[in-house]
């Protein structure tokens, strides 16, 4: 890979850097998948979300869009703080960084036992989404 890099034009790899940025923010991203557990009554942080930088900076603090609402419950969004953790895409180095960004809660509806589930859609910067497929056992 260097030999051909140091063999062609910057500006072709200007272009072929771009060509690429924009086929991988069109490729499809794999669902977040986030299961949690909770008490009749008793609402449960499903997630938190903030993007950040190399530096372990926040870049943007998503948008959330429910695109598929639970049916013994309800989701709540809220501005917190988020601790990066191990399983974030590129979390690697900043992981246990705390940044302020978005908290989802799903809280169940009065009289509510069983499986819920629900989808949202998370917004990144530069128009990227990614889908978080939730599942709630309230007991």
């Amino acid at each position: 890979m260097a030999s051909i890099a140091a063999r062609t034009p910057l500006r072709c790899l200007a272009a072929l850097a771009a060509a690429c940025t924009a086929v991988a923010t069109f490729a499809a991203e794999p669902p977040i998948v986030v299961k949690k557990r909770t008490r009749a009554g008793q609402e449960v942080l499903v997630r938190g979300f903030a993007e950040f930088d190399v530096q372990c900076r926040l870049k943007h603090v998503q948008s959330i869009v429910v695109v598929r609402a639970p049916t013994g419950g309800s989701v709540e969004t809220r501005p917190g703080d988020v601790v990066i953790g191990p399983n974030w895409v590129g979390a690697g180095h900043c992981q246990g960084t705390t940044l302020p960004g978005v908290q989802v809660f799903y809280v169940p509806a009065p009289g509510f036992a069983g499986t819920d589930r629900f989808a949202l859609d998370v917004g990144y910067s530069a128009g990227r989404t990614v889908r978080a497929d939730v599942e709630v056992e309230v007991r």
